[in-house]
């Protein structure tokens, strides 16, 4: 009955059509039967309403340089202001000189707009150089222009260090995308998201060529203290295959699904019901936070795939060729240090061949686990040495994490001796500094002793700090704040994060321990970036059933420094602990390869301000970051005019 309907259909439209009844009737059912090649039809239209924006970012990838700034309307992305040369971002220092430039120049055409928004005629020569650029004198679009001038950064040498860097990992991406019955060409989204960076990482834990958040992320990829596979461009490939096919599949079409890649399915979901088709949500949707980079990401893609496929064409252009490996599925765990003996390699090789490796493995913290597929050289030799891996160097298990929770009168020298360890592998696995200054409450991570860093013993006078010292920030015992210099200099002296940074986790342990015959209860303070589920997964539960026993709504999320109760059947208070401390440790520790703090500022709260606005929108950090310098706030019930203190971020 189908096949009749359509064959019906195909019929009436062509006895109605003088044009089509001259085309021979084979031909007409082929037209009609494989329509999409025939007439053209791409899963990326290129829609009349976003035609403006397309052609701003293919300037902006091929044109404007990281040494240029576009300053434009956010609105109208056809209309530009000016492009100014600044001090390429990609050079160290480059923000802090052009952050004045930025606010100086913004202030100039906010000025010129709310002055034409007020009805006064444009007197000097630049504010009739920008009333023209409006066609026609409307006093509401000049005020609402005057709300909109924005700073865009040209990208055309990163987009062109891209297009080299992906010839190593584009002919592999195409394939995975296309045994997953996908089209090609959402292999060039990650120019959008990191320029084909392996390293890339934001303030917001979004990490890999394909910026995975851990919370998306781990619903595909193994994320953990010793491996993290969304730093393998292929591994997060495949993630990223399921998660785009995922998207179509809940929304329909394209440009709604790579939309979702940067604002979330379940938001696109909400705006697909408000506004149905792409263009009218484009044109209209303004719920949550779909802000001017969600609503520009499709535009983004469209013009990355654009300028990519003209720069692969460029004879000039030698992209890198792909990298051949041996791959060897680990059948137990083992040490970073053993596979360096066996096959001969340094450790820059196997970081190369084998990037979801995080630092823990190679600082000997963690050994490579069991089930990992190891990338190694491709050399006769290596593929003979596999075989010959002598079965002693394999563990049953992955190596605990043992840490030390600081005490009124322990110094650092103490605790070393105490494990039996170097003074020197304790600082280098906390990231202490020279003087090794601890505080009470602090988790210390304790090396193993046969770490390549663990030698002898060498006790030096260490100093714990119990209160606030004269020369030094007042620090909650169970934080650090970055410390003042000598009184005489008279300024900070921040600490170099990087080497010398005090993780300090003091409040991941459980308290009030209580056992019946059948349950274990503990309590928890929670911490930023924890959820029902990451909690429910340390502890072998359902999110249910910690949200049952805290009798919490299905929609409750949890609040920072609000105090739950947690079970404990399954695992040990200090097996939680071990994943808990992990996990905060892993996540400093990634934002601190990307990022330095070079001072700090001071905010005041305001009504209506909430913790979350005042990190995403006002200073573009991450709430455990905030946290850690504030820590005497309860973040649970932030209030009007409290102070907080701000740290200064910059990308290293």
């Amino acid at each position: 009955m189908q096949g009749f309907n359509l064959y019906k259909a195909i019929f009436t439209m062509i006895s109605s059509s003088p044009q089509l009844r001259l085309l021979p009737v084979g031909l007409l059912f082929f037209l009609f039967l494989c329509p999409a090649p025939i007439f053209g039809a791409t899963p990326f239209p290129h829609y009349p309403v976003i035609a403006k924006n397309v052609r701003f970012w293919d300037k902006i990838y091929s044109e404007y340089s990281t040494s240029q700034a576009v300053i434009h309307d956010s609105n109208d992305l056809s209309i530009i202001y000016e492009v100014l040369p600044i001090f390429s971002h990609r050079l160290p220092g480059a923000s802090k000189v052009n952050q004045p430039i930025f606010k100086g120049i913004k202030n100039k055409y906010t000025q010129i707009l709310t002055k034409l928004a007020q009805g006064i005629q444009p007197q000097t020569r630049e504010e009739k150089r920008v009333a023209s650029l409006f066609g026609t004198s409307n006093p509401a679009r000049f005020k609402t222009a005057a709300s909109s001038v924005r700073v865009q950064i040209g990208q055309k040498d990163r987009f062109l260090d891209g297009v080299i860097q992906s010839g190593a990992y584009m002919d592999e991406i195409k394939s995975i995308f296309s045994r997953q019955g996908l089209p090609l060409d959402l292999a060039y989204l990650p120019h959008v998201e990191s320029s084909f960076n392996i390293n890339a990482y934001s303030k917001f834990g979004a990490s890999g060529i394909w910026q995975f958040t851990r919370s998306t992320g781990e619903q595909f990829l193994n994320i953990d203290y010793a491996v993290d596979e969304r730093q393998d461009p292929i591994l997060a490939s495949h993630a990223a295959a399921t998660f785009l096919k995922n998207n179509y599949k809940l929304l329909g079409n394209w440009p709604l699904a790579i939309t979702a890649y940067n604002y979330g399915p379940a938001g696109m979901l909400r705006a697909q019901k408000a506004h149905s088709g792409y263009e009218k949500i484009f044109s209209d949707y303004e719920q949550g936070y779909f802000k001017f980079a969600s609503r520009n990401f499709y535009s983004e893609f469209l013009a990355a795939v654009q300028v990519a496929k003209r720069l692969e064409k460029d004879p000039a252009i030698q992209r890198k060729a792909p990298r051949s490996s041996l791959k060897y599925t680990l059948p137990a765990y083992i040490s970073a240090q053993d596979i360096l003996s066996h096959f001969n390699i340094s450790e820059q090789t196997l970081k190369q061949f084998n990037p979801a490796l995080r630092r823990s493995v190679f600082q000997g913290n963690k050994y490579i686990p069991k089930g990992y597929t190891l990338h190694l050289p491709y050399t006769s030799r290596h593929k003979s040495l596999i075989a010959k891996i002598p079965p002693h160097i394999y563990h049953g298990k992955q190596k605990p994490t043992n840490f030390h929770r600081v005490k009124a009168g322990d110094s650092a020298g103490k605790i070393a001796q105490k494990y039996k360890v170097s003074l020197k592998s304790l600082r280098h696995a906390n990231n202490l500094d020279k003087n090794a200054a601890i505080f009470v409450g602090q988790n210390l991570r304790i090396p193993d002793s046969s770490s390549k860093s663990s030698q002898a013993i060498r006790p030096q006078k260490q100093k714990t700090f119990n209160q606030p010292a004269k020369t030094r920030i007042a620090v909650d015992a169970s934080r650090t704040l970055p410390l003042l210099a000598d009184e005489k200099k008279q300024k900070p002296q921040w600490l170099n994060i990087q080497r010398a940074r005090s993780v300090v986790l003091g409040s991941l342990g459980v308290r009030n321990i209580l056992r019946t015959n059948a349950t274990t209860l503990g309590t928890i303070t929670v911490f930023p970036e924890e959820s029902l589920k990451l909690l429910a997964d340390w502890l072998q539960v359902s999110a249910t059933e910690l949200r049952n026993l805290n009798n919490f709504s299905h929609n409750r999320e949890l609040h920072p420094d609000e105090d739950i109760k947690i079970l404990l059947n399954n695992v040990s208070a200090k097996q939680f602990e071990e994943k808990r401390f992990d996990f905060h440790l892993e996540t400093e520790e990634d934002f601190f390869s990307a990022y330095k703090i070079v001072g700090v500022s001071s905010y005041t709260v305001k009504k209506g301000d909430t913790v979350w606005e005042i990190c995403t929108k006002k200073f573009d950090l991450p709430l455990w970051l905030l946290k850690k310098y504030n820590a005497n706030l309860d973040f649970s019930s932030l209030q009007s005019s409290q102070r907080l203190t701000i740290p200064i971020v910059k990308a290293i």
